[in-house]
């Protein structure tokens, strides 16, 4: 049984771990392995290969024939656990030292499984041994992407290596984290720029679990504020970086691969990464200028129910008056918004904005409400989003989903009724699971892919193994499933096929972009249906802004349109990024002409800088939108 050799090598995952019981392989393997527990593994063809140097989570799990070895004869029996690495698709029964390779030698005592689905390997580690005996089935087919009718999946760019995060410029290049390169690279016009890379960090963990270089994030001041934020875990020193780095080059031609990333000086510091998973890694802007930041429990769950601990959390920082002088890091009340939830009577609860949370991986903001919208990747039942406003605790490990737990080593501190729950939930057990957030869709003001007018406010998440793209919109204080929009695949599942994806954002073209971790690819789910604007009748049949471009923002821009009819109707700001930056009304106004004036001040009382700007009307019957150019002030 299982003689069949080959000389290739593979190596240990770099990718998110997450556990499984061997019970569950059928949805490891779905077409070449087994079929339920206890099935042959003669199918399977063996391999040498390297172990797994980094720890991973244990699982019991239910045993294995006897007759199921390296040899004839041989044989596993007894207990073992399943530890899964699901990126790389490897699974590891460790075993003890004392066991051969020749006929008759059996495999007995205690063992463990560690299986990882994507690849299809299979290995068993003895214990103490720097080797191990992989059996490995053929790498599943790329999925096929099933979407809504008038929806495509379009390649965007490949080539890359183990990409987790992307975030775009105002001018529409993007720049590209790679988490086990530690590189940074620049997106122009759907290729890598010819400077490339344009930052390598050398002190990022290139070999560990889920650890890396893991989040960007841009100045909302760009270009006048020429920074970039990255998250990534540090080497040497256990620890996890925030950092900022100075842009020069071309910081506004949207043709030129003319950028550079140079001038680091360090946020945060000493965020704790004492384990390889659960580290979090969002970076990303509010409406509110403030960088947000979310952060796993380092594999310590008792310590997500400790604001001062920076583990499972949710930070808020204020980064205007950074870089100072040197290296960095600042003091933490240099970077605390006065406006935080919790008291800056411990330096770390005063940079928290929420808690309570497992392994928050991605999170994105409404540009609208500013409101952030969690994945809170789950361990064992649920998983679960989240929707925080400022202050919450999202139970983290006392609950998880909609279902109540215990935790070994400490107490719950608070009663059953004082947690914040879930905006939505879903089972996991029976497969690998892990939530990715994948955006909060409002359009983009002129864009071409924008969605149609039905999917502004809708939340979309998804999961990085199960490849689902799903979607909920409130519905009074709830969050419900919508109806079924033709050429869905199912009544849950919005789209399907997409998976190993570690980060979604909206590109300046109104599409849905996702960083596909594996094989290294950058896609956008882009609308090529009908039109997706407003119909007229009750809605704004025209809308101007004067005058524009503006070289005088201190006279104010005189915005007008026209209705039919009385209407309830929002107008807004919007900046090149989308996010909002005034709204100059919300009411009922009409019918006829209606006029308002934007005096470039942004919600926050500041005065807009030089730019691109839409500005949207809203109605019942959908919105229309005109471009605005600030030429100076």
């Amino acid at each position: 049984m299982c003689r069949r050799e080959s000389t290739a090598s593979c190596s240990a995952p770099a990718g998110p771990i997450e556990r499984l019981a061997w019970a569950r392989l059928p949805h490891i393997w779905p077409t070449q392995g087994p079929k339920e527990p206890g099935a042959t593994l003669a199918r399977l063809r063996r391999r040498t290969c390297s172990t797994p140097a980094d720890p991973l989570e244990y699982a019991p799990s239910p045993s294995l024939p006897p007759r199921i070895g390296r040899r004839k004869g041989s044989a596993m029996t007894s207990r073992r656990h399943v530890l899964v690495a699901p990126s790389s698709g490897c699974a590891f029964l460790s075993l003890p030292p004392r066991i051969g390779r020749r006929k008759g030698s059996a495999m007995t005592s205690r063992r463990h499984v560690l299986v990882a689905p994507s690849s299809g390997c299979a290995f068993l580690a003895p214990l103490l041994i720097a080797t191990a005996t992989q059996w490995c089935v053929a790498p599943p087919a790329r999925a096929v992407v099933v979407l809504p009718t008038n929806f495509q999946d379009q390649l965007v760019v490949s080539g890359l290596s183990q990409p987790t995060s992307m975030a775009f410029l105002p001018d529409g290049r993007a720049l590209i984290v790679e988490q086990t390169t530690g590189n940074i690279r620049l997106l122009v016009g759907g290729a890598i720029g010819s400077t490339d890379p344009i930052l390598n960090i050398s002190d990022v963990v290139m070999t560990g679990g889920e650890q890396g270089l893991l989040g960007i994030a841009i100045d909302p001041g760009w270009p006048a504020r020429p920074y970039v934020y990255v998250y990534f875990d540090r080497t040497p020193g256990n620890v996890i970086y925030i950092a900022m780095f100075t842009a020069s080059g071309d910081l506004s031609n949207s043709a030129s691969s003319n950028l550079s990333l140079g001038s680091r000086f360090n946020v945060i510091t000493d965020i704790p990464d004492n384990a390889p998973n659960h580290n979090g890694g969002t970076l990303r802007f509010g409406i509110d200028g403030k960088l947000y930041a979310s952060i796993g429990e380092d594999a310590d769950p008792c310590a997500a129910q400790d604001s001062t601990r920076l583990k499972g959390v949710i930070l808020r920082l204020d980064v205007s008056a950074l870089p100072q002088p040197g290296p960095g890091p600042p003091a933490k009340s240099l970077i605390r918004p006065s406006d935080n939830p919790f008291p800056a009577t411990n330096a770390n609860a005063g940079l928290t904005f929420c808690y309570g949370l497992r392994n928050p991986f991605r999170f994105h903001i409404d540009p609208v409400s500013g409101h952030v919208f969690i994945g809170d990747v789950g361990e064992s039942m649920w998983e679960e989003a989240d929707e925080a406003v400022g202050g919450e605790n999202f139970g983290w490990p006392f609950r998880e989903g909609p279902g109540s737990r215990t935790q070994a080593g400490c107490t719950e501190p608070v009663g059953t009724g004082a947690y914040d729950p879930p905006i939505t939930y879903y089972d996991r057990t029976g497969f690998t699971a892990a939530i990715i957030s994948a955006t909060l869709y409002r359009p983009v003001a002129g864009g071409t892919y924008d969605f149609p007018a039905g999917y502004n406010g809708c939340y979309f998440f998804a999961d990085y193994y199960q490849g689902f793209l799903r979607r909920v919109v409130r519905n009074g204080s709830t969050w419900v499933n919508p109806p079924m929009v033709p050429g869905q695949p199912s009544a849950t599942d919005w789209g399907t096929g997409i998976t190993n994806v570690s980060d979604w954002l909206i590109g300046p073209d109104g599409a849905l972009y996702y960083v596909q971790q594996f094989p290294g690819e950058i896609h956008r789910i882009a609308y090529t249906g009908p039109p997706a604007g407003v119909v007229d009748g009750p809605g704004a049949s025209t809308l101007r802004a004067s005058p524009n471009p503006c070289f005088a923002i201190s006279s104010g821009v005189s915005i007008e349109f026209d209705l039919a009819q009385p209407a309830p109707i929002r107008l807004d700001v919007f900046d090149s990024h989308g996010r909002r930056v005034a709204r100059l009304a919300d009411g009922v106004r009409g019918p006829g002409s209606v006029h308002e004036v934007w005096d470039g001040k942004t919600e926050r009382g500041k005065t807009a800088p030089a730019g691109v700007y839409l500005v949207e009307v809203t109605t019942p019957a959908g919105r229309r939108t005109t471009r605005l150019v600030l030429a100076g002030h």
